[in-house]
This record gives structure tokens, C-alpha cells and sequence, in this order.
């Protein structure tokens, strides 16, 4: 297995914030052991993967970074060692409109 996905939504609650405003933490993990770098890009980015690198890989080869983002859709890719862009398999996908995938999170107020 060479990818593992998990992301966390956490919203404040309306008496402390506007949920419709609110940046949300959402994290992403895979697993990359063998993996020199790996970075997140994406439409929260305008896909550059110098913005939001992973800290990792802890002792089980985990890649790990949590961003802050606005409630919305957001399409994504990680990128290995600068060169691979890889999918999130544990993610939604959607046509990229140029004949590949992207990895989709939807993030909102619970």
C-alpha cells in the first residue's frame, strides 16, 4: 500500500465564530515510507507544491500536515520526491479537464 488518506474537520462553534467564514483544520496523511519529500497542492494553493510541505515520515513511513481552509471544494494531488503527482485513494475523484484525476475534499461546519 502505497497512499493512506485520512482528513479531520473540525469547526468552532457559531457562539465563538461565523461557520460560514471559519478557516477549518484538515489534515492529510499517506504513507510513503521509501519517500525522500512529499508536498500537498491544490486548488486551495494554485497547485504548487512549494506552499504545503508534509512533515514525515514518522517510524510507520507516515507523511503528515494539517492546513487551515475556508468551508468549500477543494482538488488536490500530493506530490512525491518534486516529480510524482500522486492521487489520494481513500479520496473522492474528479476529471481534472485534461485527461487526468484529481484527489476532492469538501470541507464544512459540522
Amino acid at each position: 500500500m502505497f497512499l493512506i488518506f485520512f482528513f479531520c474537520v473540525h469547526a468552532a462553534s457559531a457562539a465563538e465564530t461565523d461557520e460560514r467564514t471559519v478557516a477549518i483544520p484538515v489534515a492529510f496523511s499517506f504513507s510513503a515510507p521509501r519517500a525522500l519529500s512529499a508536498a500537498l497542492a491544490g486548488s486551495f494553493n494554485h497547485w504548487d507544491p512549494s506552499r504545503h510541505h508534509l512533515q514525515g515520515p514518522d517510524r510507520n513511513g507516515t507523511w503528515t500536515i494539517t492546513i487551515q481552509l475556508p468551508p468549500g471544494r477543494y482538488e488536490y494531488l500530493f506530490v512525491i520526491d518534486n516529480n510524482r503527482w500522486e492521487l489520494d485513494p481513500a479520496a473522492a475523484t474528479t476529471d481534472d479537464g485534461m485527461g487526468g484525476r484529481n484527489s476532492v475534499v469538501v470541507v464544512g461546519p459540522k
